[in-house]
C-alpha cells in the first residue's frame, strides 16, 4: 500500500524545506514534520539530515524519491486530467504578451475564444519585457524569445517580418536611403529594450551576410506603437514588423525602404510550463492560438486596421 505521507515527503523534497512544503500543501509546518516522521517510522529509515539551517536528503531519502517521485506525480497528473475531462475548461489564465504584437495579432482572436470558453477568465498582460513565467505565476507567454527558465518549453508560433519604414513626408524632405551605409545620414528612431535597457541594433542582409547597424538619432522609444507614431509624424526612420506597418503602407502614409536588405522573418514563440500535465484552460488557449493566429505563419493581417 502507498503510505499517505509519501505525498508530503515529495512536497518537502521539491520545495526544499518543511515551511515551503507546508505553504504549498496548505497545512502547518508541524503537520508536515509529523507526517515525515511517521513515514520514517513506517519505513524504518531516516529520510532527511536535519540541522538548524539546512535540510538534505539521506541516501535512503534520495533513493525513495528517485524510485517514487515521478510515479506519484504521474498518478496525480492522471487524476487531475480525469477530473478535468468531466468539466468545461475554467479558471483564471494569465498570459504575457508583447504590447503591440499582442494587440495586433492576439487580441483579435480573443472574442471567439471567450465565446467558446466562457468559464475561463483571461488575464492578459501586455508587456514587452521578458518575464520569468514560473516565478510570476504566468501560464502562457508569447514573444520573440522565452526566458531561459529550463522548465519551459517553446513552440514555433508566428513569423514576424521586420521592415524599415519612413513616412512619405520624411522621404520627400530628406531623401530615401538605398543601402545600410546611407542610414548614417538619416534620423533613426531607435527602440530601447524594456528588459535589458539597451538600444536594439537593426539587422540587414548584404551580400549574403548579416550586418548589424546601430541606429542613431534624436529619439529613442521603448514601445513599438510610439515608434510607429513617430514615423507617422515624419520624425525619422524606424524598423517595425510588417504587421504593424501594413495598413499605413497600403494607405500611402508609409514607404517600405531598403527591401533588398531585409533579413529573414523573426520566429515568435508560444511557451509554457513543460510539466506533463497542462490544465485544460491552458491547453485549449494554446490550441486556439495555434489554430487561429498561426495560419501556418501567414495570418492575413492586411485586413486588420491598426489605429495610431
Amino acid at each position: 500500500m502507498i503510505p499517505n505521507q509519501l505525498h508530503t515527503f515529495i512536497a518537502v523534497v521539491k520545495n526544499g524545506n518543511f515551511s515551503a512544503a507546508a505553504r504549498k500543501l496548505g497545512v502547518s509546518s508541524a503537520a508536515v514534520s509529523k507526517s515525515v516522521a511517521q513515514l520514517e517510522k513506517s519505513l524504518e529509515a531516516r529520510l532527511f539530515h536535519r540541522t538548524t539551517h539546512s535540510l538534505t536528503l539521506t541516501e535512503d531519502g534520495h533513493e525513495l524519491y528517485k524510485r517514487t517521485g515521478h510515479l506519484i506525480e504521474q498518478l496525480e497528473d492522471q487524476i487531475r486530467l480525469s477530473t478535468d475531462k468531466q468539466k468545461a475548461p475554467h479558471g483564471r489564465l494569465k498570459v504575457n504578451l508583447p504590447d503591440s504584437f499582442g494587440r495586433m495579432v492576439i487580441l483579435p482572436q480573443i472574442p471567439a475564444f471567450l465565446e467558446k470558453y466562457p468559464d475561463i477568465e483571461l488575464d492578459l498582460r501586455f508587456d514587452d519585457r521578458v518575464r520569468d513565467l514560473v516565478k510570476e505565476g504566468v501560464d502562457v507567454g508569447i514573444g520573440i524569445m522565452p526566458n531561459q527558465e529550463s522548465l519551459l518549453i517553446a513552440r514555433e508560433f508566428y513569423k514576424l517580418q521586420p521592415v524599415l519604414v519612413a513616412s512619405c513626408e520624411y522621404i520627400d524632405k530628406h531623401g530615401e536611403p538605398q543601402q545600410p551605409s546611407d542610414l548614417h545620414q538619416h534620423n533613426c528612431i531607435a527602440y530601447r529594450s524594456s528588459t535589458t535597457g539597451r538600444k536594439k541594433t537593426w539587422n540587414f542582409r548584404e551580400n549574403g551576410q548579416i550586418i548589424q547597424f546601430e541606429p542613431k538619432g534624436n529619439l529613442v522609444v521603448n514601445n513599438l506603437s510610439a515608434a510607429m507614431k513617430a514615423v507617422q509624424m515624419g520624425i525619422g526612420i524606424s524598423t517595425v514588423g510588417i504587421e504593424h506597418a501594413n495598413s499605413c503602407i497600403e494607405k500611402g502614409f508609409f514607404r517600405r525602404v531598403m527591401r533588398d536588405y531585409e533579413t529573414d522573418p523573426i520566429q515568435v514563440m508560444i511557451y509554457y510550463s513543460s510539466r506533463s500535465y497542462l490544465p485544460a484552460k491552458t491547453r485549449v488557449f494554446i490550441d486556439h492560438m495555434m489554430q487561429h493566429a498561426n495560419n501556418n505563419h501567414e495570418i492575413g493581417l492586411d485586413e486588420i486596421i491598426y489605429e495610431l
